[in-house]
């Protein structure tokens, strides 16, 4: 899961943008990953 998990953020460009805290960053990459999950489930079948 981590390997995928890198890849799927190296595709949210805004990260590269991303200009906070580390705890507050940390909440942001947890919601994307989040949201990727529940898509990928989601049309998984």
């Amino acid at each position: 899961m981590g390997e995928r998990a890198v890849a799927t953020l190296k595709t949210w460009k805004v990260l590269a943008k991303l200009r906070c805290c580390p705890h507050r960053a940390t909440a942001i990459v947890q919601a994307i990953l989040t949201l990727e999950a529940i898509e990928t489930t989601r049309y998984s079948g």
